[in-house]
């Protein structure tokens, strides 16, 4: 399953996108938030659900979707 959401902020006068990806065989979930980093910089943020879920960031959507994606095939292989 997966949600991906695009909401329009008036007074940033930016879009931004979160995405939800859950695993159908187990309760884990993967989600893609836009964070800005310490230089002003935006980013996506990759991160699982439970303790210790960050997953890593990257500079564009695309490469936080393959962050996302390796977790979960690996995922896969150990149930």
């Amino acid at each position: 399953m997966d949600t991906e959401q695009t909401t329009h902020d008036e007074l940033m006068g930016r879009d931004y996108t979160t995405v939800l990806y859950r695993q159908e065989h187990t309760r884990d979930a993967v989600y893609i938030n836009e964070v800005i980093d310490g230089e002003n910089v935006w980013k996506y943020a990759v991160h699982r659900s439970g303790r210790d879920g960050d997953l890593g960031t990257a500079a564009d959507l695309e490469a936080a979707k393959e962050i996302a994606f390796a977790f979960m095939d690996n995922s896969v292989g150990s149930v």
